[in-house]
């Protein structure tokens, strides 16, 4: 069976955001729940991937996450 998205290890090295951070930013609000896999695995689109790495680059500006 081919998955469609990408599991929350793939989505932290490909954003440089770790997963701890990512569950975070869903639980506040900041990131849409993902969809979850028979087995309860969350799998995420490639645009949140790119939205994560638009959050830390506007961190790394100065911006807070308020």
């Amino acid at each position: 069976m081919e998955r469609k998205g990408y599991l929350i290890g793939e989505v932290g090295r490909e954003s440089g955001v770790p997963r701890k951070t990512i569950r975070y930013y869903e639980e506040i609000g900041l990131l849409y729940l993902p969809v979850r896999t028979d087995s309860g695995y969350r799998l995420y689109g490639q645009e949140t991937i790119e939205k994560l790495k638009f959050i830390k680059k506007a961190q790394g500006l100065g911006l807070t996450l308020s």
